[in-house]
């Protein structure tokens, strides 16, 4: 499993792991509606902060949204749920506004038809491969975040202060928490 991470959500830094050349101080996963943070000292790079995985926290904080049981759910289908709601893409064909998961079923996050194949073999009912499709501009990458308007996406911050209102969503680090350029290298 690589490492992932995010930016903090009011000074836009890095969140870099224990192990990388540039480790976070302490950061805080921030909490709505006045719910303490939580506090991770050293991140490990693995998506937990203060032993609370930040993906299941994001389904947490949405499930009721989006109409989803959280607590029928696995430990390991939370998580997997919380990925598909961060970094999970849906396909909307440009003519019909048919929505496509390819490769990774997401069906129990977004509805949408479910191609099982990968990226280079051809769905069958649109006739060629999503690469092809997505060249071509029929099928349209977009991010399942978007595609559900999420009213709680993940926020972190160094400082303890921070207030998940009043801060954007962060972004995803670009570096993984870990793979930051090195000393006079463009960042």
């Amino acid at each position: 499993m690589g490492y992932f991470s995010w930016k903090t959500a009011d000074t836009n830094e890095s969140i870099g792991n224990i192990d990388s050349a540039r480790p976070a101080p302490t950061v805080y996963m921030l909490s709505p509606n006045g719910n303490p943070p939580y506090a991770e000292p050293a991140y490990e790079g693995y998506g937990r902060f203060a032993n609370k995985d930040a993906h299941e926290y994001l389904l947490e904080m949405n499930a009721e949204d989006l109409g989803i049981d959280f607590y029928s759910l696995s430990c390991e289908e939370r998580r997997l749920a919380g990925i598909a709601l961060e970094v999970g893409n849906v396909y909307v064909h440009a003519d019909t506004g048919e929505r496509w998961h390819i490769f990774h079923d997401y069906r129990h996050v977004l509805d949408a038809k479910y191609f099982k194949g990968n990226f280079a073999e051809v769905i069958p009912e649109l006739g060629d491969t999503p690469n092809n499709l997505i060249e071509r501009g029929v099928l349209l990458p977009r991010a399942i975040r978007e595609e559900l308007g999420l009213r709680f996406p993940l926020k972190f911050s160094f400082s303890r202060g921070a207030v998940y209102e009043d801060v954007p969503a962060s972004e995803e680090c670009p570096y993984q928490g870990f793979f930051f350029p090195g000393e006079g290298e463009d960042e």
